[in-house]
């Protein structure tokens, strides 16, 4: 009898490391867009990538774009909401505004030539998995035009506060005056002498009040009661401790000199800030003693500002909530409680029917006549994308994330998307330390995804659901420990009171650095290219490493002077343990 033969492997005359062509698109140019287009530019310049990123808006900035509405501020100490390896001295304020965090980021994309890279006003409406080519077909619309573009990679770095609403109010679309949303500002309309309503009591609305109440008249609009911070962000700086700041929270002129003309300074400044971000986090665990004591705390301060008048002890009774401080993000704002008791401020709680052309109707039938209508009532939250994403056996993620809870591994894959990666995706660093610090981790990760795709002769990568099970139920167990998960409504929960905490990650925001240092390849599925002379081991190539084909210095950067210098070039150093 004949033995069939199997089709004889063939030696591929490439060298180990070879960098197949690929082509990856990244949807977004905020922070998250920003951070792959440097490792784009430092990192895979050479490697046979086709990088392209396309963003819906004008410009890059993502929320910092977008959110120009009076008061945008970062509640975040400027110093540590840079790129780690991109410290700006120039920050004038320890709180940044939105108009300074998106000339920094512009000052980075610059600095890195990122903006090559980017295709503004493009939008990605729909991406689907093509199973037998391995990639990604997308939709692309600009300027009332539509194209096909195909991509081996997909990055969805639209991040989770980008996709804005209007509230769900009867007959908003009948008001005749002017009607604004905190992430849609006119900048060149003045309420100066009119009457107007603001909605929504988030970080947003908190931030508007105090300005739009020079107005005539203002009529704020609630639903739900809000802890505000007694400083005017997460982390105040203390009197005598770093660098020196005024009554408004701006570094004197010789602080900012000298940030300039001593790196060193600067770095231990950030360095300080970036220890006191994981202290506030621990405070988040289920400590009964420190809850009491914060919420003593919060509570104090709250009635202290709001003062003993008639006005101020109404709106304490409904605006200081009963669950513990943490539970929802907290909000500073600075002159918020000021402003509610102005005398030109009404505040209505839970009262608003419907909006006329006239202005708002409230649940009594009586309707205030109003210049202008400010909605601050945030984004959609739920996680879903932005655009049409069909997976691997037309898995619409959209409805799954609807039908069920969202779920990511590490919030950066998901199974039935092969060659998918997001920034910011279900429980990820958002409250946990430094998210930019883990956006430039999620980075890093996806760019070893992406070369191990590249050199080991791998088609598609996804991720395996019960690694995504056996994480997920990780992260709910260990988040059944915080304050998150008491009885509050927040977007961290879907908009429920008692739902599951789809929003924060497991941990602190450097655990979520280490955690990904080192890839699990265990839990991906993996499909290698097929077909005569290939299998699992083509990537091994002709024998010679890159280098050594190339004639340049190779094994000799293995002799070493000492033991650590070589286990340093073979391991990764320990820094978080």
């Amino acid at each position: 009898m004949t033995i069939p033969q199997e089709t004889p492997f063939k030696i591929q005359n490439v060298p180990l490391g070879a960098h197949r062509p690929i082509r990856v698109v990244c949807i977004g140019a905020g922070y998250s867009g920003l951070m792959m287009s440097i490792i784009a530019e430092k990192k895979m310049k050479n490697h046979n990538v086709d990088f392209r990123v396309y963003e819906k808006n004008h410009d890059l900035g993502g929320t910092w774009l977008v959110n120009r509405y009076p008061g945008c501020q970062c509640d975040i100490p400027a110093h540590n909401y840079a790129y780690s390896f991109a410290p700006n001295p120039s920050w004038r304020n320890y709180y940044a505004t939105s108009a300074e965090i998106q000339a920094y980021m512009k000052d980075v994309a610059k600095a890195y030539v990122c903006e090559k890279f980017v295709a503004y006003s493009h939008t990605v409406t729909s991406a689907v998995w093509q199973e037998q080519e391995g990639k990604w077909r997308l939709t692309v619309e600009s300027e009332g035009h539509e194209f096909i573009d195909i991509c081996d990679v997909l990055i969805n770095a639209g991040g989770i506060l980008s996709n804005w609403e209007w509230p769900n109010i009867p007959g908003i679309e009948k008001f005749l005056g002017k009607l604004l949303h905190s992430a849609d500002w006119d900048t060149s309309y003045d309420w100066t002498g009119k009457n107007v309503a603001l909605i929504g009591i988030g970080s947003s609305g908190i931030q508007i009040l105090p300005k739009v109440a020079e107005a005539k008249h203002v009529d704020f609009f609630v639903r739900s009661p809000t802890w505000i911070t007694p400083a005017p962000g997460i982390l105040e700086p203390k009197v005598g401790q770093g660098p020196e700041v005024d009554e408004e929270y701006n570094y004197a002129p010789e602080e900012l000199t000298r940030f300039k003309d001593d790196p060193e300074y600067l770095l231990e400044h950030r360095r300080e800030l970036a220890e006191k971000r994981i202290d506030e986090f621990k405070a988040h665990m289920d400590d009964t003693e420190s809850k009491a004591r914060v919420n003593k705390l919060f509570r104090e301060s709250m009635i202290g500002r709001l003062g003993e008048s008639e006005k101020g002890r109404e709106i304490a009774k409904w605006l200081l909530p009963e669950f513990p401080v943490g539970c929802r993000r907290l909000t500073p704002g600075p002159g918020f409680l000021e402003a509610l008791v102005r005398d030109n401020v009404d505040s209505w709680w839970n009262d608003i029917d419907r909006i006329t052309e006239k202005g708002i109707q409230k649940k009594d039938g009586t309707v205030i006549e109003l210049d202008a209508i400010f909605c601050a009532t945030g984004f959609n939250t739920t996680f879903k994308p932005q655009f049409r994403l069909i997976g691997r056996n037309g898995v619409d993620l959209a409805k799954k994330w609807t039908d069920d809870e969202p779920m990511a591994y590490f919030s950066t894959t998901i199974p039935d998307f092969p060659n998918y990666f997001a920034f910011i995706g279900p429980n990820s660093p958002i409250s946990n330390g430094s998210l930019v610090q883990a956006i430039q981790m999620t980075g890093v990760y996806i760019y070893k995804c992406i070369n191990k795709l590249q050199t080991q002769s791998i088609k598609s990568m996804e991720v395996r659901f019960d690694a995504v099970q056996d994480y997920d139920d990780y992260v709910q167990t260990w988040l059944s420990k915080t304050v998150w998960v008491s009885p509050c409504r927040s977007w961290y929960k879907r908009g429920t009171t008692d739902g599951r905490v789809v929003a924060v990650y497991g941990g602190s925001c450097y655990h979520f650095i280490e955690a990904l240092r080192e890839p699990r390849w265990e839990d991906y599925k993996l499909e290698y290219f097929r077909g005569a002379g290939k299998n699992r081991f083509s990537w091994l190539g002709n024998g010679l490493t890159v280098r050594e084909a190339e004639g340049k210095k190779s094994v000799g950067d293995t002799q070493t002077l000492n033991f650590e210098d070589y286990w340093d070039l073979m391991v990764l150093p320990e820094i978080y343990y």
